[in-house]
């Protein structure tokens, strides 16, 4: 039987210690950070407060199979691989291929990253206004998401001071502070 020495046994115990104490201070996303709610057909994030929903997936002009419920899991699945791959740093109003779009951008003022899509709008749509309108937290403390549809409404959204300054306007363009807002909420 091998003996194992006191000063050993007492570095093995610290460190499961310290381990376990690093693992309940980080929060968990093992399922993942954002999703989507099927039943509501919302895009929620996981947040230390719970779930916020972001986006309601209610329009079903959208050709097949650009379902709502289709459109709610890929958005939700894209929102989660660039967050699992550290490149949700700032949400873009842009336009791609003539359509508008929330993208993710490395830096404000800086392009869509290649491969950088959320989500797609029709034509029409005003993509600065609609990333100000999923900006209200008046919206996501009452726990009602915005509602993505084809067209702008005469929506007044109205931003906290502090999401304020999480919001940048750069050559006429609209960027979230995504990556800061996250830790926000850690």
């Amino acid at each position: 039987m091998m003996k194992v020495s006191l000063s050993t046994q007492i570095l093995v115990s610290v460190g499961v210690t310290l381990g376990a104490i690093a693992t309940l201070s980080q929060p968990s996303y093992a399922q993942g950070r954002f999703f989507c709610n099927e039943e509501q057909l919302v895009t929620n994030v996981r947040t230390e407060r719970g779930e916020v929903p972001i986006i309601r997936w209610f329009d079903r002009s959208f050709p097949p199979p650009w379902t709502p419920i289709e459109r709610c899991n890929q958005v939700s699945a894209r929102f989660e691989q660039f967050n699992s791959n550290g490149t949700l740093k700032y949400i873009k109003a842009s336009e791609i291929n003539n359509h508008p779009v929330l993208c993710v951008a490395g830096y404000k003022g800086g392009g869509c990253l290649p491969n950088g899509l959320l989500v797609t709008f029709k034509p029409g749509t005003d993509p600065n206004l609609t990333l100000t309108r999923l900006l209200d937290r008046r919206a996501w403390v009452s726990g009602k998401p915005i509602n993505l549809s084809g067209g702008n409404s005469d929506y007044a959204p109205r931003t906290s001071k502090a999401d304020r300054q999480l919001i940048f306007e750069v050559n006429g363009e609209t960027y979230f502070d995504m990556e800061s807002w996250l830790k926000q909420e850690e």
